[in-house]
């Protein structure tokens, strides 16, 4: 076969990068044999694509959106129709800047690539890297304001027989985190019903909506979740701190098919039926 092996080793051995940073390394092959070839080139991939089928109508929707798309001459025939790979150990290499084109102006974007080296005949090593793209909450100012939300829940154990109302009002002193900070959700349930409550639940979920020309749809992941069990909510506001994870951004500002937000649901459990509240 000629190609004893095919690699591609990052300077960057995590291979996680930020937009505008350059990422390097080198393609090594080793060959048993001499082989002739037209060229040898890296490929450059980065783009952001989904599909999701429509249960009701049995249709799919598909989008995509292409982000980097570079190949790079490894090594070129140089005016010649073919060229001689000698047998040996051979070392190519290669560095790009992870960034795209729009409108005249340079996007940094997050996204993950796929690095390829190939020839014809084809041999292929894929290689797998991400760029993650950089939020500075200053330079959003709501990320800096608090907010609330409150909500009451009439409480009918007997059918249409009213015992009272549950209040529970939720706070958070700021929006905007990074991963590794604590949000500190302050949660003070107002029980005004015959009702006992029996604990509560939070969770940290992530929302993704996906866009097509005709489509939407979103999903949802719990990224973390907190229990506190007991009647503890009838005597005292609650705090529950919640460490951010690592995760994608919520604001993806030039990409205009995945939206990526993140909310914090309340769930109270009472001796009736759970009462839900979403922040």
């Amino acid at each position: 076969m000629g190609i004893e092996s095919l690699t591609i080793e990052l300077d960057n051995p995590v291979g996680i990068y930020f937009p505008g940073e350059e990422v390097s390394g080198v393609v090594h092959i080793s060959n048993v044999s001499s082989k002739i070839l037209k060229g040898i080139y890296l490929e450059c991939q980065g783009c952001a694509k989904f599909c999701f089928k429509e249960l009701s109508s049995q249709t799919y929707y598909s989008a995509e959106e292409t982000y980097l798309d570079l190949i790079i001459p490894l090594i070129t025939n140089e005016g010649r129709e073919k060229f001689e790979l000698v047998s040996g150990v051979h070392q190519f290499p290669f560095v790009f800047r992870s960034s795209r084109q729009a409108n005249g102006k340079t996007c940094y974007i997050p996204f993950t690539g796929v690095l390829k080296p190939s020839w014809k005949p084809n041999y292929e090593y894929v290689l797998a890297f991400t760029v993650k793209t950089i939020v500075d909450l200053n330079t959003i100012p709501k990320a800096a304001l608090p907010t609330q939300s409150i909500k009451t829940k009439p409480v009918f154990p007997w059918f249409c027989c009213r015992s009272g109302l549950i209040t529970v009002t939720l706070y958070l002193d700021r929006t905007g985190y990074v991963a590794g900070e604590t949000i500190l959700l302050h949660a003070d349930v107002d029980n005004q019903s015959m009702t006992t409550l029996l604990g509560a639940t939070v969770f940290l979920i992530e929302s993704v909506d996906f866009h097509t020309h005709n489509k939407s749809k979103t999903y949802e992941r719990v990224l973390c979740e907190q229990k506190r069990r007991g009647r503890v909510f009838q005597e005292v506001p609650q705090v529950f701190p919640i460490v951010t994870p690592t995760m994608t951004p919520y604001y993806l500002h030039f990409c205009d098919i995945i939206d990526v937000s993140y909310k914090i649901e309340f769930r109270l459990i009472d001796s009736e039926s759970p009462t839900h509240l979403k922040l």
